[in-house]
């Protein structure tokens, strides 16, 4: 999603971008690119620029932690925050060259052409610094963020490593980890349904119906909050043993077993040499905690920003959705809707935590799902809140989960009693659901613990239509394909979605197995990535990386090619006869 701009020290919101981090620059910069190469003469030069007319108020570190930033109505921008990375060129550039309504200054005079990129430079060049420093509080894992994603938070004492990732996948899906050896995480959380189950609510080891649904773990790293309505849970390691060893529900049915399920580790060969390598300094590694933070290590890299939406606010394809799902961007943001403002943010939820911020966000809301006629007006096995702080005004309200892949999570809402996302448009659209009969009719709209947000609206079908496409393009293609987090007990070949509409024909000329990726000689790609000359030779990142190991220099190739960010990326690669 878009992100603040830089030498902006106005309140966001009036200038330099929108509640949910997109630009105020026009569309149009994100095609504006750089004439200049990155030097460290360019870079001597914006540095000079940067002290002289901006370090007052954003420090010489970007950090905007200076005497002069605390007296303004509003600190300037954090220049080293994730949110740079998600601009382009072109939108720094336009922000410098124009300044911001009410706020900063436009420098388009004061600054010659060459200064004003230079200053790109500079800018890329405070956050590339901060990621350096934000690596030591992680761990050695290397991460594949999606495009202008934060990094996640990681506990101190469970930093990522890889050899814990893999550990962590192996026990997510592990069915020793249930009573009866017939479940795991990964049944209740599978990947073709964005790790959910489909199920209206939870089906535990013992046969036990649950109260609530499954949630998505998919970018449940940035969750600030990991449950439904519990307030408490907030650390993966710790929400990790309640499946395991909870009684109310049961899930895993694991209680009074923790000696059991040890055993039953300890007598698996891959635990026998990978709970060693991920926990080398442990005289006996083989521990429940230990396993619980292997899984939580695996959860945390559940992370998907890939979506059709993303390439199109990314900048990286105008076309990557359909009109209509352009005018529903725009009914999701109005004020006449009030979508975004409980599904808001680069994770489209109001609970939210990532290295970095300063404070987690943490949101309960009653949509006037139900309004029965009882003190809590909510049923008694899933009041929300209430349970936790006992407090009536807290009846019924649960956190809004992300509405990333929404077209593979269905059923909706907290008990899965909503079936399709026509059905959720219509709960909303109504400003609460009635229900006429039975035990749990009630008027929604009436319960008098409904959020705000939740107001009645008049939408014509055409525009209920756009509102559908657009909640469909959040959906990432690959989140239910990607073989980084599929069982490995049960492996099974997967067709990756055919999405490129460029088709790319080039030769090899080397490969980087470690950094996934391939420097091609190509030609022009029609519509999409010019040459110089007859022939470019450029580098780009390999979707599937079990390709690299069909790939060796000089072998033509064809592929299918698009933007990623500032990067570019090949899938569905074919070996090309030479002639």
């Amino acid at each position: 999603m878009r992100a603040a701009l830089l030498l902006v020290w106005m309140p966001a919101l009036l200038a330099a971008h929108d509640a949910n981090g997109r630009s105020s620059a026009p569309l149009e910069s994100r095609r504006l690119v750089n004439p200049l190469q990155p030097s460290e003469a360019a870079l001597y030069s914006a540095s000079a620029t940067f002290s002289k007319l901006c370090a007052e108020c954003h420090g010489a570190d970007g950090k905007s932690r200076t005497k002069l930033a605390s007296t303004l109505p509003s600190r300037p921008t954090d220049l080293t925050d994730y949110l740079m990375q998600a601009m382009k060129d072109g939108e720094i550039y336009w922000i410098i060259t124009n300044g911001a309504e009410k706020g900063m200054p436009a420098y388009g005079k004061q600054l010659t052409d060459a200064q004003r990129w230079e200053m790109v430079f500079w800018v890329r060049e405070l956050r590339v610094r901060e990621l350096y420093a934000e690596r030591i509080q992680l761990g050695t894992y290397e991460w594949q963020l999606p495009p202008g994603f934060p990094h996640p938070k990681v506990p101190a004492d469970n930093l990522m490593t890889a050899e814990k990732v893999e550990l962590g996948r192996l026990l997510f899906y592990d069915k020793r980890l249930s009573a009866n050896q017939k479940q795991s995480c990964g049944t209740c959380h599978r990947q073709d349904k964005a790790l959910t189950d489909g199920r209206a609510r939870g089906l535990g080891s013992t046969g036990e119906l649950h109260p609530r649904g499954p949630m998505s773990l998919i970018n449940v790293a940035y969750n600030s909050v990991l449950t439904w309505a519990n307030p408490n849970v907030t650390k993966l390691e710790r929400q990790a043993l309640v499946p395991m060893f909870g009684e109310h529900p049961v899930e895993l049915g694991m209680a009074g077993k923790e000696d059991e399920l040890v055993v039953r580790l300890k007598a698996e060969p891959r635990y026998a040499r990978l709970f060693p390598v991920a926990f080398p300094s442990e005289r006996e590694p083989v521990t429940i905690g230990n396993t619980t933070k292997a899984i939580a290590a695996f959860e945390r890299t559940l992370l998907s920003g890939d979506s059709p939406y993303d390439e199109y606010r990314r900048g990286d394809d105008a076309d990557a959705i359909s009109e209509s799902a352009k005018r529903g961007e725009k009914l999701f943001y109005s004020e006449r809707l009030e979508c975004f403002h409980c599904h808001g943010g680069f994770n489209f939820t109001g609970s939210l935590d990532y290295l970095g911020k300063g404070s987690p966000e943490v949101e309960f809301h009653n949509t006037g799902l139900y309004n029965l006629k009882t003190e809590l007006t909510y049923p008694e096995d899933a009041p929300g809140l209430f349970e936790f702080t006992r407090q009536k005004a807290d009846a019924g309200k649960f956190k809004a989960p992300t509405l990333r892949n929404i077209a593979l999570t269905a059923p909706y809402m907290h008990d899965g009693s909503v079936n399709t996302l026509e059905e959720a448009i219509e709960h909303y659209r109504a400003g609460g659901r009635t229900i006429k009969t039975g035990p749990l009719a009630g008027v929604g709209f009436e319960n008098p613990n409904k959020s705000e947000f939740v107001k009645s609206f008049e939408l014509t079908p055409a525009e209920k239509t756009d509102l559908l496409e657009f909640l469909k393009s959040l959906t990432d293609p690959y989140v239910a394909v990607d073989q980084r987090w599929a069982d490995p007990w049960s492996p099974k070949a997967v067709t990756p979605p055919v999405r490129p509409r460029h088709l790319l024909l080039g030769e090899v000329v080397e490969v980087y197995p470690e950094a996934g990726s391939v420097t091609l000689k190509h030609g022009a790609v029609t519509g999409f990535l010019k040459a110089t000359g007859a022939e470019e030779t450029r580098e780009f990142i390999v979707r599937d990386k079990k390709e690299l190991d069909s790939l060796q220099p000089g072998a033509r190739i064809s592929a299918g090619v698009r933007r990623r960010g500032a990067d570019y990326v090949i899938e569905n690669v074919r070996s090309q006869s030479r002639r």
